[in-house]
């Protein structure tokens, strides 16, 4: 074993002090935002100007304090869901290449059918694949293209099926996270790639959604410091947040009775401001307890396009159906949960397609070899190599 853990006793040991101190840190936090919520739950409009401007939740017409029942879920009803996974390109394997691998689920709940579930590998090994203005697609540029794939993969579903109850589910957030350092035009052509395929879903007559397990944003509890400051940018930016670090979830867990939502904010993110906004697909979020009475809360993060927020009737659907999803499997919506199933690509089939792209290699007349540190590691890591004197 190369992980000495016995040297780490002490430091785990002095971990778990300062975690349960930071539990009770927490517990007053959470007690002085829920304070907040009742104190400032119709100032709303008053802070919607300047809210993004300090990178908070921008409130809607709903009181900040705001808890909304599960809707009943209509007896039929389809739910599309699709997620990716990647293999980075590894320039010292033996050929330069990348992966997405698209899983998808049409779940067409009443209808007595089997879930129709699929993946779409996609290889990319051309320069033109590989490179985007001299970089290599990699880290967050093939996180882009993955989430493109995505997208596009759901819209594709959508547009095959009828218009009616039919909700379009995707992992995480409908915001497109583009690096900050690439050029504007890059970063608005992406965006807009994105918005053209959330746009074909609304054409099909879908919801669309996006559904995050255990959020970290901390967008809310920023509004309340914000509130506590009477609105004021420049004395919150100067002003020690009390709650800062504290996740939303975290403030919701005692407020939401099972199976509520809280109220709708929009997102404060800059993508969400220069690209959704005027293409009429601005994301809203809410929090949702995903647990039945009697169990302890399961708060998760909802978005919606504002043309599904805007609809009560279409966002008391997405409500409904992702609630009623998650409870299948246990807290998590099950279309997503069997999408992600079939988008995971297994150490044995990464060995496999690495083995194929080697033997095409050699067919083609190409002799692939490892770099010298991949040969290394992939001698070291099959086992501890004994030592040759």
């Amino acid at each position: 074993m190369s992980l000495e853990l016995t040297q780490l006793t002490e430091q785990i040991q002095a971990m778990g002090t300062t975690v349960a101190g930071h539990c009770r840190q927490l517990a007053d936090q959470v007690a002085l935002a829920h304070s907040w919520l009742r104190q400032y739950a119709h100032e709303g409009a008053s802070l919607r100007p300047v809210a993004a401007g300090f990178h908070a939740a921008i409130p809607t017409d709903e009181p900040l304090d705001a808890t909304y029942p599960l809707p009943s879920p209509p007896a039929h009803y389809t739910v599309i869901a699709a997620d990716g996974s990647q293999i980075q390109p590894d320039r010292h394997g033996a050929a330069l290449y990348y992966l997405i691998n698209i899983g998808s689920v049409v779940y067409r709940h009443g209808s007595g059918q089997a879930p129709q579930v699929a993946s779409h590998p996609t290889l990319g090994y051309v320069n033109t694949d590989l490179y985007e203005d001299g970089l290599l697609v990699s880290g967050n540029l093939l996180d882009v293209r993955r989430d493109l794939a995505e997208v596009t993969r759901l819209a594709n579903l959508c547009a095959d099926e009828p218009p009616g109850m039919t909700v379009a589910l995707v992992d995480g957030t409908l915001l497109l996270w583009v690096l900050e350092e690439r050029p504007p035009d890059w970063r608005a052509a992406k965006i807009q790639m994105y918005l053209a395929q959330m746009e074909r879903i609304r054409a099909s007559g879908a919801a669309l959604a996006a559904f995050a397990s255990r959020p970290r944003r901390a967008e809310v509890t920023r509004l309340l410091h914000l509130a506590n400051m009477g609105g004021e940018l420049d004395q919150a930016r100067r002003t020690p947040n009390p709650l800062e670090h504290l996740p939303d979830r975290m403030v919701f867990e005692a407020l939401l009775p099972p199976g509520s939502r809280s109220a709708l904010f929009v997102s404060p993110a800059r993508s969400n401001r220069e690209g959704y906004e005027e293409a009429g697909h601005s994301v809203h979020f809410c929090y949702l307890n995903l647990a039945p009475a009697g169990r302890p809360p399961v708060v998760a993060r909802i978005e919606v396009p504002a043309w599904v927020a805007d609809d009560p009737a279409t966002l008391a659907l997405v409500h409904a159906v992702v609630v009623e999803q998650a409870r299948i499997v246990g807290d998590y919506p099950y279309a997503l949960a069997r999408a992600d199933e079939m988008a995971f690509v297994s150490t044995s089939e990464r060995n496999a397609l690495e083995e194929m792209i080697i033997a095409s290699l050699w067919r083609a007349g190409v002799r692939p070899a490892y770099s010298p540190k991949k040969y290394y590691k992939t001698l070291t890591r099959q086992g501890k190599r004994r030592y040759r004197g």
